[in-house]
């Protein structure tokens, strides 16, 4: 009878167990299609290996460019390679890739549950979603920032954005490993929702 008590405690300590490391920091590895001739959005996990736009570049196949929107400048940054980086990657940032041969890149990093991704009123900010989030549209993406205003997505394949700025009617799902553009009506540290 001990024996069985033993078991029994034993097999509840690791469901609890095992249900605290289901809400921990988990680890993805992605495959993000990038397109020849096109400006690629993509968004990175938090928590990765690149530190400039010089070490993302060295890992993406026939990369011809690394691009971000600088807020504090007004200006795009754009890395088309060489030994002088530009920027440094920063969790929760999107970036504009650029490549010669269309083919699948594939990115492996974490999230980071604490991370606060400053939006900045009166500007495009362009966000890395992270790739467990609960947002599966544009609406839900929307409806989770406060002071929302706009959910951008550059749209290869139509060659035009998708502006979703509030309504019923949704305009296009929220995928994995590409970035978007949000818009506030007031500076906010937004913490992503996830899963």
């Amino acid at each position: 009878m001990k024996t069985k008590v033993l078991f029994i405690a034993a097999a509840i300590l690791v469901l609890v167990v095992g249900t605290a490391a289901i809400a921990s920091n988990m680890g993805f590895k992605i495959s993000i299609p990038l397109t020849a001739g096109y400006s690629n959005y993509v968004s990175l996990p938090y928590y990765n290996s690149y530190t400039t736009d010089n070490s993302m570049y060295s890992d993406i196949p026939s990369a011809t460019g690394v691009s971000r929107w600088n807020n504090a400048g007004g200006v795009w940054q754009n890395y088309l390679g060489g030994r002088t980086s530009l920027f440094n990657i920063t969790g929760g940032e999107a970036y504009v890739v650029t490549v010669g041969a269309s083919g699948n890149w594939i990115v492996v990093g974490s999230h980071n549950p604490g991370l606060g991704v400053t939006l900045t009123a009166g500007y495009s900010n362009y966000v890395s979603v992270p790739y467990h989030t609960t947002a599966t549209t544009d609406n839900t993406l929307y409806s989770q920032i406060t002071g929302c205003t706009g959910v951008s997505r550059w749209n290869n394949a139509g060659g035009v954005w998708q502006n979703y700025l509030g309504g019923r009617t949704s305009l296009f799902n929220i995928t994995a490993g590409e970035g978007y553009v949000i818009t506030v009506s007031g500076t906010t540290a937004w913490t992503p929702a996830h899963y």
